[in-house]
């Protein structure tokens, strides 16, 4: 299975991580998390600057500068940013990555770490002639997955020294049994009782006038195949609720679906690699997506994958159509057989 690889010669150095970490559990935290103890393991020193601060849209100039001081307060040697997809991201990129030419007494490589290959569709002529500005001074862009390195081409972006990477990392596996002990114990006596068990995430309710990790799609689903599947059953983990009505409309809609009995929501942070074990499909309707490191976890349970087709899925996925909710249907009954 295709792991990262860009921290394997990076030994003896003094590592800064600007990013986020775990709570909340997502793609990218639990990427930092694991990749930061990759670096521990080949005698780095770790520290993390969490960029994920409310106040950096409002308070930027003093937020820079404590950055700026963080650097040169722990000796800083690498910094590898994980932030591009927030506000004021490349402003930040540009100032940190210019005072190391501009002060001798900091010195520092600065790498940025890319996950998203969305955002860059979003930005207008102005944020990308910022971003051409910023990358000057970069030295490596590591870009997780071909997706995220289109997204830069494809906008003209321009960089000195790029690689193109995975952004899947290994869980430690002897954890499993610690981490399954997080779980409320109702969910056993569903997986217990149900079967066939499909699995759908998301690290919060995402809509923009659709579901974007196609909850809604699953649970229709769920309705379909239970024609044929009595016991079925569909866990949505779901690690914020983060919109309440449309999280009420779903509950609502399982009510309509007469499928009260056949869906469980595991909310709150949990990682879901362990439970992946336990269910016999897991499901990414996505109508946008990146890394998607779950898939790769799937994968390490030889668990089916049902994706949606909105990017490049790993091989070995079983991709449905994202426009017709029969495919969708009939691509988890072939994965059933």
């Amino acid at each position: 299975m295709y792991e990262a690889q860009y921290y394997k010669d990076i030994k003896n150095k003094r590592i800064a991580i600007f990013g986020i970490t775990p709570p909340p559990i997502g793609g990218v935290s639990v990427h930092i998390d694991r990749i930061a103890k990759k670096f521990t393991e080949n005698n780095n020193k770790v520290y993390h600057f969490k960029t994920e601060f409310r106040g950096r849209r409002y308070l930027l100039i003093p937020y820079l500068f404590y950055a700026a001081s963080f650097l040169f307060y722990n000796k800083i040697d690498i910094v590898y940013y994980h932030s591009s997809y927030l506000p004021n991201s490349f402003t930040e990129i540009l100032f940190l990555s210019r005072i190391k030419n501009l002060f001798k007494f900091i010195k520092f490589n600065f790498i940025l770490v890319e996950h998203n290959c969305r955002h860059m569709y979003k930005r207008n002529k102005e944020d990308l002639c910022k971003i051409n500005k910023a990358l000057e001074n970069t030295e490596l862009v590591v870009f997780l997955w071909k997706t995220t390195y289109d997204s830069y081409f494809n906008n003209n972006i321009k960089f000195k020294k790029y690689i193109i990477d995975s952004a899947f990392l290994m869980p430690n596996i002897s954890n499993k049994n610690e981490i399954l002990k997080t779980y409320p114990q109702a969910i056993y006596k569903f997986i217990n009782n149900h079967r066939p068990i499909l699995l759908v995430n998301a690290s919060i309710i995402s809509t923009l006038e659709k579901d974007l990790y196609g909850l809604d799609k699953s649970i229709n689903a769920t309705y379909n195949l239970k024609k044929d599947y009595k016991n079925i059953g569909l866990i949505i983990a779901l690690a914020n609720i983060g919109d309440q009505k449309y999280f009420e409309s779903l509950k609502e809609q399982i009510k309509k679906l007469g499928l009260q009995d056949n869906i469980f929501f595991l909310l709150d942070q949990h990682e879901m690699w362990p439970l992946i074990e336990k269910i016999d499909i897991f499901l990414r309707p996505t109508l946008r997506d990146g890394t998607a490191i779950s898939i790769f976890e799937a994968f390490i349970f030889k668990k089916p994958v049902v994706a949606s087709n909105v990017c490049t899925r790993p091989e070995g996925s079983i991709i449905f159509d994202i426009n017709s909710q029969t495919d969708f249907v009939e691509k988890i009954k072939e994965a059933l057989k």
